[in-house]
C-alpha cells in the first residue's frame, strides 16, 4: 500500500485532503508541522507539501528531504507567482499546484507522483558515470555528485532514452506537467544547464529544434 504523506498547517483542509486521497491501495498521513513531517516522511512514498508552515519553509524542508532520499514532491499553496513556482522546481519538487485547486487535477497529479516513484529505482553505469536513483547516489570518476530531485527526473529520462532524442515538451511533461509553457521551458532550460555543469559539457547534446540526446562517454 503506497502511503501520501500531507503537510498542510490548516486541520480542515488536512483532514479533507487526507479523505480525498486515500483508497484501498493508497493510505494518507497528514502533518500540520514540519517536526510532524520529519516524524513521518521515513515511509511515504511522495509528499504533498505546503510552502508556509508554522516552524519553517517548505522549500528548504523539500531540499532537506531530498538530500538524503528520492521522493516524489508535489507543492501545493497559496503563493502563486512565477518566481515561487520556479524555487520550488528549483528546491526539487515534481509539481506546483497553487490554491484554490482543482481535486480531480490533484488526484490525477499525484498518481503521476506515484507512478514516478515506482520508476525510482533505475541504475545506470556505463564509463565514469555511476547513478542509482531510488538512493540519489551519482558519482563522476569515482567522485560523488549531488543531484536534486528534478535533476534526477531529468537524468533518468535522458539516460531511459539512450541515443535517442527526447523532446523538449516530452520532458516538461515527463518533469512537471506545470501547464504554463513560459515557467516549464525556462525550468527546463536550467536544469539541463546544471546537469551538465554537474557531469561534464558533453554528457547531453542540445539537437536544436528538436530536443536532447544524452551521450554520456559517447563523446
Amino acid at each position: 500500500m503506497k502511503t501520501i504523506l500531507i503537510v498542510e498547517d490548516d486541520p480542515i483542509l488536512c483532514e479533507g485532503l487526507c479523505r480525498a486521497l486515500s483508497s484501498e491501495t493508497r493510505r494518507t498521513v497528514g502533518a500540520g508541522s514540519l517536526s510532524e513531517a520529519r516524524k513521518r516522511i521515513f515511509d511515504a512514498d511522495c509528499m504533498i507539501l505546503d510552502c508556509n508552515l508554522p516552524d519553517g519553509n517548505g522549500f528548504d524542508f523539500c531540499r532537506e528531504v531530498l538530500r538524503t532520499r528520492f521522493l516524489p514532491v508535489l507543492f501545493l499553496t497559496v503563493r502563486d507567482s512565477e518566481a515561487d513556482e520556479v524555487a520550488g522546481l528549483k528546491a526539487g519538487a515534481c509539481d506546483y499546484m497553487k490554491k484554490p485547486f482543482s481535486l480531480m487535477v490533484l488526484k490525477e497529479r499525484v498518481e503521476k507522483l506515484l507512478r514516478y516513484g515506482e520508476s525510482g529505482g533505475v541504475e545506470y553505469e556505463s564509463g565514469r558515470y555511476r547513478f542509482r536513483f531510488d538512493t540519489l547516489e551519482f558519482s563522476v570518476r569515482g567522485q560523488a555528485v549531488f543531484l536534486s530531485a528534478s535533476e534526477a527526473r531529468l537524468l533518468s529520462v535522458l539516460v531511459k532514452n539512450a541515443g535517442k532524442i527526447v523532446s523538449r515538451n516530452t520532458l516538461i511533461d515527463a518533469l512537471w506537467d506545470c501547464g504554463e509553457d513560459g515557467i516549464s521551458e525556462n525550468a527546463l532550460s536550467v536544469t539541463v544547464k546544471r546537469l551538465r555543469d554537474k557531469l561534464g559539457g558533453s554528457s547531453i547534446r542540445t539537437i536544436y529544434g528538436l530536443g536532447y540526446l544524452w551521450k554520456g562517454d559517447d563523446e
